[in-house]
């Protein structure tokens, strides 16, 4: 969707060199890709804030080759990866609705005419939802109209627990999308992201104008079930046909990529941690099968189900110990944990420090790198 990319196999030739061309481009094929405007973007901005952006980009496992040049499609969780990176250096903790609000619609390319020239806003909707493969193969979009219209946001063989901005950006730029298109001020009911953003809840409703809950049980953005019937103001019958052939030839070029099963468990014990509804059968009947075939399948991946509980609950840990106020008792029920005492513990085993002391280290990484990129620029 809001990634414009050609993914016209040509475009990898550049790294078809070398006796490992057929492995490498294996592993590529695997992953899911993404045209790379956030993250041009990204660049752009981390460039004018006095960022040594190339630092960045080796860090994210990307080159200046890729950022400078629109035909090379970029990993998504490179992507992921380096806005994060920026995030950071900039000292911006809202910098994906940032950019959302920072470019011309038009980039988006031919997915943006695709959904521009339906004819009522619920058509532009299942535009996004058919076609979003077509610029972000991370990102897949549900439309369901029942009493309200609802927008949801589900990962595909990446993992939802990794983004902050990337998915912020996603939902600011389809509010902005619906709003142009339709030719009005469209306020939404609700944007409900599942990642926590206490402090910034507020900020973010200004920028969005409508209202905002972080630490939802699923990525979605509601509007009333009238919305739907809006006409859209750009709509051509003539240019649409051509938009859907062009999408659909090229859905037919890349296939559909099944997830891996671990990411597919981590994204849903994601959702179900901070209600307290997460064990293993709860999980195996989220995706659909017995706890044993479960059990068998991550086997055969190399995992185990309390292994991937472990790492998830670390790295959803540092993230929030580093990048929001929460207190530790907070976090602590976010990670599913009852007892601040039994988290503490947990991150211990996980770590040899404590949670305070991570907090306090993290920080300091954090204003250091704000504070180079403050005096770069003066």
């Amino acid at each position: 969707m809001i990634f414009a990319m050609r993914l016209d196999p040509r475009s990898l030739a550049h790294y078809e060199s070398g006796p490992m061309s057929q492995s490498v481009l294996k592993k590529i094929s695997a992953l899911r890709r993404c045209g790379g405007l956030l993250s041009r973007l990204a660049y752009e901005c981390g460039r004018k804030e006095g960022v040594d952006v190339e630092v960045l980009l080796r860090q994210a496992h990307l080159t200046a080759r890729e950022i400078k040049s629109k035909d090379i499609p970029l990993s998504v969780q490179n992507q992921i990866k380096f806005v994060d990176l920026v995030a950071n250096a900039t000292g911006d903790p809202l910098l994906g609705i940032r950019l959302a609000y920072s470019y011309d619609l038009r980039e988006i390319g031919l997915l943006y005419y695709v959904i521009a020239s339906a004819e009522n806003l619920l058509g532009s909707l299942l535009r996004v939802a058919r076609y979003s493969d077509v610029a972000n193969e991370g990102v897949d979009l549900e439309v369901k109209k029942g009493d309200l219209l609802r927008v949801r946001l589900h990962y595909s063989g990446v993992a939802r627990h990794s983004d902050v901005h990337q998915i912020e950006f996603w939902m600011a730029s389809l509010v902005r999308i619906c709003r142009k298109v339709i030719g009005s001020n469209l306020k939404p009911i609700e944007v409900r992201i599942v990642h926590n953003r206490k402090k910034q809840v507020s900020e973010m409703e200004k920028l969005l104008r409508c209202a905002v809950k972080t630490g939802a049980d699923v990525d979605e953005i509601v509007f009333s079930r009238e919305n739907a019937d809006y006409p859209v103001v750009t709509a051509d019958p003539y240019l649409e046909r051509l938009c859907v052939r062009l999408c659909e030839e090229t859905l037919a070029r890349l296939g559909k990529k099944t997830s891996p099963l671990k990411v597919r468990v981590e994204n849903a014990i994601a959702t179900l941690l901070p209600h307290g509804e997460m064990h293993f059968d709860a999980v195996a009947a989220k995706l659909g099968m017995s706890g044993r075939t479960l059990s068998r399948k991550l086997a055969l991946e190399g995992h185990s189900f309390s292994g991937i509980v472990n790492d998830l609950r670390l790295a959803l840990a540092r993230r929030y110990l580093a990048e929001s106020d929460m207190s530790i008792s907070e976090i602590a029920w976010l990670l599913g944990y009852s007892e601040v005492a039994n988290f503490t513990h947990a991150f211990h085993r996980w770590t040899g420090t404590n949670p305070r002391s991570e907090r306090a280290k993290a920080r300091r990484s954090i204003k250091r790198n704000t504070s180079k990129s403050s005096l770069t620029r003066h």
